[in-house]
């Protein structure tokens, strides 16, 4: 980990965000010299003018919204003994997020999330966690607030048929080895999957990991009910005590379909109970290892 650790939480007040500022904690504790910026992003026409301000006065609810944010920061850092600071930020949110995750550095962005949207525009759209997931450089831990954790024991690794799946192997090390975790990693074998592969890339990445000092164990779910691939890996993560689900971003979606339909990376955000951590593809000093496989 950096010298300085900070993570960047997103705050509108609403129980979902306070309750992912509860659970940054958590990350916070871990690690040396860590800060938490929290951040409140004014909308147009958003849910703080009806929260905070009955006037159309901008200044006055950015005043309001301000105070609001420093007073739940004082708490926090007497409670807590952890740096926090305060910004606001004025346009769409997941851009904000994204540009002062930028600006701070972040190592980690903490955000609350309410599943799956339900209306027609907001999932064409996507939600403001999924497009954070897609902006950011630095891992997103979304926070859904069914099951909350205390500390992570479980990292549960979903390993797809894909080269940039294995890409997140550094990341879950890393934060295996922060937390004294072990590593569980599942995959689903679907109707076309070739066996002797995807077992091949199972015991590839399981004995990477234990050769790094990681404790890990895999499961292959050779015959699934029809629940699909994110179901059928939730549900593990729920019988062996997952307490983080790490996944990888996948360049995001461009045809109106796929933001209809929604893909995988969408599909764990908006229905894991658990809190789950997307990395951003990119190259990482572990990528040698695959390129003869």
């Amino acid at each position: 980990m950096s010298e300085s650790f900070k993570i960047l939480v997103p705050v509108g007040f609403s129980e979902q965000s306070l309750n992912a500022l509860d659970q940054s904690l958590i990350f916070a504790k871990a690690v040396e010299n860590a800060s938490i910026t929290l951040l409140s992003v004014i909308e147009e026409g958003g849910l703080f003018s009806k929260m905070f301000s009955s006037s159309n006065n901008k200044e006055e609810l950015r005043e309001q919204v301000n105070e609001k944010l420093k007073e739940l920061s004082a708490k926090y850092q007497a409670e807590h003994n952890i740096p926090f600071n305060t910004m606001i930020a004025e346009g769409v949110v997941y851009e904000e997020i994204a540009r002062v995750s930028s600006l701070i550095d972040a190592n980690l962005v903490v955000m609350g999330t309410n599943g799956k949207p339900q209306n027609i525009r907001t999932r064409l759209i996507g939600s403001n966690a999924f497009r954070t997931v897609t902006l950011v450089k630095p891992p997103v831990v979304t926070i859904k607030g069914v099951k909350n954790i205390d500390k992570v024991n479980t990292i549960i690794f979903p390993l797809l048929m894909d080269r940039h799946s294995k890409e997140k192997v550094g990341p879950t090390l890393e934060y295996a080895r922060l937390f004294g975790a072990k590593v569980n990693v599942v995959a689903v074998k679907e109707e076309d999957t070739n066996m002797n592969i995807l077992r091949g890339h199972v015991n590839q990445v399981e004995k990477f990991i234990r050769d790094h000092g990681v404790e890990c164990e895999h499961k292959i779910i050779e015959n699934p009910k029809r629940r699909g691939v994110v179901r059928n890996i939730l549900n593990y993560a729920y019988e062996h005590d997952g307490d983080l689900v790490v996944i990888i971003e996948d360049d995001g979606t461009d045809s109106i379909s796929d933001l209809f339909l929604g893909n995988e990376v969408q599909s764990v955000i908006y229905h894991s109970d658990i809190p789950v951590m997307c990395i951003t593809p990119k190259k990482v000093k572990y990528d040698a290892i695959w390129e003869s496989f």
